[in-house]
């Protein structure tokens, strides 16, 4: 209710409460049922070459780093172009039940459910489309879902997102917007966030419990120096 303040605990989504990522996901549900295997083909040949050149520009200072992940995130929505959103619903249940519940990480989620005991309020977040992470968020018991939303036109999708995509410090623009917009009062300073890559540290940086879990090189350096709480402990 407005008004009563309350502690989140914030969890990324692929690498943090689960290994893989939907892009992975997506794939094997195309290849497995045959459905638009010339646009998986496109996306991969092309994105790949994509992130190769962006790791090069990246060290070169041409790019910025993230550049690539976000222009990969932002065009994986292809992958669903002319889809209804019921199609849509079975694609991102088959993801669910046939990958990624199969690749939960037990200590990550042995959090969430100490979290859930505590009556925090969580929250999964991610740059994954939210229609697939209300899925997910069902399934484990999250209470909020905060991810990139897919463009839908007649009930289908388009194949583009609604910027932004929910990756970065946009992270903690949609996440703050979230929390306006179903007023609730949360408390940042008492809340837990969890992420596992140095993109996330300004959503870690938002709260007062930031827990860096499975990091990459550089947010594992980030957590050391700050004195963040390592999952796991290293």
């Amino acid at each position: 209710m407005a008004g009563e303040t309350t502690i989140a605990a914030i969890f990324d989504f692929d690498g943090t409460l689960f290994r893989g990522h939907l892009w992975q996901g997506l794939m094997k549900c195309h290849i497995k049922h045959k459905v638009k295997l010339p646009s998986v083909i496109a996306f991969l040949s092309t994105h790949i070459m994509l992130s190769l050149f962006g790791e090069v520009a990246a060290k070169l200072r041409i790019v910025r780093p993230e550049a690539h992940k976000i222009r990969w995130g932002e065009d994986l929505a292809t992958l669903l172009k002319g889809f209804s959103k019921e199609e849509g619903l079975r694609i991102f249940e088959w993801i669910s039940d046939n990958y990624f519940m199969k690749l939960a990480r037990p200590d990550t989620m042995a959090l969430l459910g100490h979290h859930k005991s505590k009556g925090h309020v969580t929250v999964l977040i991610s740059g994954s489309f939210s229609d697939f992470l209300e899925t997910i968020r069902q399934k484990i018991g999250v209470d909020y879902a905060v991810g990139t939303e897919l463009e839908v036109i007649d009930n289908v999708y388009s194949g583009r997102i609604i910027r932004p995509l929910c990756f970065g410090v946009n992270k903690v623009r949609l996440l703050n917007s979230f929390f306006s917009q179903a007023e609730l009062e949360v408390d940042l300073g008492q809340s837990f966030a969890y992420a596992d890559s140095i993109v996330d540290a300004p959503m870690l940086e938002m709260v007062g419990r930031p827990v860096a879990v499975y990091p990459d090189k550089h947010l594992l350096i980030m957590a050391r120096r700050k004195g963040w709480y390592i999952v796991p402990q290293l």
